[in-house]
């Protein structure tokens, strides 16, 4: 990546999208537990549901049909705008974190006919403003920084005990799988849910108050490795 095309949030950018969709295709639409939950109770489902019926890649990668397509993406434009995920809030700008915690933010290249319209009459920081991304930035922030703490917790795990990283991962992973693959730490209802029913309290409605459970409960797990 050119480091000269990084871009911070006070950074001169604009983008007006004119809905002509031709950036839902052939796109790798990341997700975490919390886009997860809330493009579940967009479309009112579970999020074992929803993973079994439109992710791939253990539940982490947005499915895509046969046109290449986003599964969600109809004839309007996004059947789910209003809870797309980050990536696509993002969008034509990549964000990214230097291991210092540093934020920087990159353009990608526009498909050849996009009917997108790019200036600098704003800032980068205003057109995440606009496209709603505090929440999903925060979630996405904290579920990396709980994996950074699974994985040493795991390493910790395997130098104790003198195992495998895969024989300390079937080990210390206690939740179900949701598939061969998939430990069920990923599939946010059913944990917050188990969660829940130890420790006396009413599962949560909302994508956000689930998320905070949801990462409660894995730090629990994770002080008993």
């Amino acid at each position: 990546m050119d480091k000269k095309a990084l871009l911070e949030r006070e950074s001169p950018f604009s983008y007006v999208c004119n809905q002509c969709s031709r950036c839902c295709y052939n796109k790798v639409i990341r997700l975490n537990p919390y886009e997860v939950a809330r493009l579940a109770d967009h479309l009112g489902i579970k999020s074992s549901e929803f993973i079994r019926e439109y992710t791939e890649a253990n539940g982490t990668v947005l499915k895509r049909v046969n046109t290449g397509a986003c599964v969600f993406l109809t004839p309007k434009g996004c059947g789910v705008h209003s809870n797309r995920p980050l990536v696509c809030r993002l969008y034509p700008l990549g964000r990214h974190l230097s291991a210092d915690g540093k934020e920087r933010f990159s353009e990608s290249t526009p498909h050849p006919q996009s009917a997108g319209v790019y200036g600098k009459e704003k800032t980068v920081s205003d057109y995440l403003e606009a496209q709603g991304t505090a929440p999903f930035i925060g979630a996405v922030d904290r579920y990396l920084d709980l994996l950074k703490r699974m994985a040493i917790a795991l390493q910790r795990n395997t130098r104790k005990n003198g195992l495998k990283r895969q024989q300390v991962r079937k080990a210390a992973l206690p939740f179900v799988k949701v598939s061969d693959d998939a430990p069920e730490w990923l599939d946010i209802d059913p944990v917050v849910s188990d969660y829940c029913e130890k420790n006396g309290l009413t599962p949560p409605k909302d994508p956000s108050e689930k998320m905070e459970i949801h990462i409660r409960a894995v730090e629990a797990w994770l002080q008993t490795l």
